[in-house]
């Protein structure tokens, strides 16, 4: 395998990744900063993940004829720009308004990084391979969580988003090492309908149809219980943003740890028998966490929220890659981030609404029942694919 590739992909998935994830340890200071409510602040999160549905659909499918190296390079660059913008916001609308450009440029760096790994690792390989990529999305609460949580708590929530657009800067430059992909030469006339054609394909497929459905389940499920968590310890027990800082860290070792296991893992076993325990587990955890009291149950619960969703990570975008052909992957992947952008925003919409309503609780049970879902549509609409013999 190449770990120079796995590098560069970690680090731009990282990025982007901390900063949408340090939104759920400083929503008390957002909430306190432009006196908004919970729900209000929810569409933080939803007007980013609609942005990033719009930058997947474009991105996606225009980088099978373009090439993936050129958007990964231009996304990182804008999203160093878009969390600038945001540690100026002065308004609920300016805020509102830099999300929405961090979402677009964070949508195109998910969706070309992961299609750029499917082009690049055998499927024979491709869990580990991107098992040790996605442990970008579970290093960000172990570093990125924990030092915003703690430069909010000094400085204050402006100066955590400069530090994210300089962080963001530094990436940017090492991605230029990212080697040349290939792509698509097919003449510019035909490229849009060809991505047309694409399209129509996948959307005829069942298997890939209940794909699309799975990552709005997976991603809406894991976004809207994280979202709401640092909230609800502060006003629950009276957490404050550093502790909330480190309880993210703890989960965060927890799931880097258990992520590359998944992959390697699910790369002797199978995907899908890996994915449907992890997801069992996962819904298992979630119903369990609002129930208990500050102290080691608790943070063993959201522990276990952290392996579980980390050991079906790899499989799952492994075998996602892996339903169509390397002509259609970046097609699918920007329909598959799309759905996951879409279930974000809906979870958090909805979720905003329930933790209002009906407290944390309500919350979580709403992701245990997404989480249920995905486990049987595992099961009864996915098939393994299987590798080739020349493949190493």
């Amino acid at each position: 395998m190449d770990y120079r590739v796995i590098a560069n992909l970690f680090l731009l998935l990282f990025i982007g990744v901390a900063d949408n994830q340090i939104i759920a340890a400083l929503l008390p200071s957002l909430v306190h900063s432009f006196g908004i409510t919970v729900g209000t602040a929810g569409l933080l999160i939803t007007t980013y993940s609609l942005a990033a549905a719009v930058a997947a659909f474009f991105s996606g499918s225009l980088s099978d004829h373009y090439g993936r190296r050129r958007f990964l390079l231009a996304g990182i660059l804008v999203f160093c720009l878009a969390t600038w913008l945001t540690s100026r916001s002065a308004t609920l609308a300016q805020i509102l308004s830099a999300r929405a450009l961090t979402g677009l440029a964070a949508g195109t760096i998910s969706t070309c990084a992961i299609a750029f790994a499917g082009d690049w690792f055998a499927y024979s390989v491709r869990g580990r391979a991107v098992g040790l990529i996605s442990t970008a999305y579970f290093a960000a609460p172990v570093i990125g969580v924990p030092v915003a949580a703690q430069v909010a708590d000094r400085f204050g929530w402006r100066i955590a988003f400069l530090v994210v657009a300089v962080s963001a800067l530094l990436v940017g430059g090492i991605s230029f090492l990212l080697p040349e992909d290939s792509h698509n030469p097919e003449p510019s006339r035909d490229k849009l309908r060809a991505t047309g054609r694409a399209f129509r394909s996948i959307l005829r497929r069942h298997d890939a149809v209940a794909a699309l459905v799975i990552a709005f389940l997976v991603s809406g499920g894991l976004v809207g219980f994280i979202a709401f968590i640092g909230q609800w310890l502060n006003s629950h027990f009276g957490i404050p943003t550093r502790t909330i800082g480190w309880v993210f860290m703890l989960s965060g070792l927890v799931a880097m740890a258990s992520a590359p296991m998944g992959g390697t893992l699910s790369d002797k076993l199978g995907k899908r028998p890996v994915l449907i325990a992890s997801n069992v587990l996962l819904a298992c955890a979630f119903v369990a966490v609002p129930f208990l009291d500050w102290g080691v149950w608790l943070l063993f619960a959201f522990s276990l929220t952290s392996l579980a969703a980390a050991f079906r990570q790899g499989p799952l975008t492994a075998l996602m890659t892996e339903l169509v052909p390397p002509a259609q992957r970046g097609s699918f992947i920007a329909l598959r981030n799309i759905s996951s952008q879409l279930g974000i925003a809906a979870a958090a919409t909805v979720g905003g609404l329930l933790y209002q309503w009906r407290g944390y609780a309500a919350v979580a049970a709403m992701c245990a029942a997404m989480t249920v879902l995905v486990a049987l549509l595992l099961t009864t609409h996915i098939v393994e694919p299987q590798s080739s013999p020349a493949e190493v």
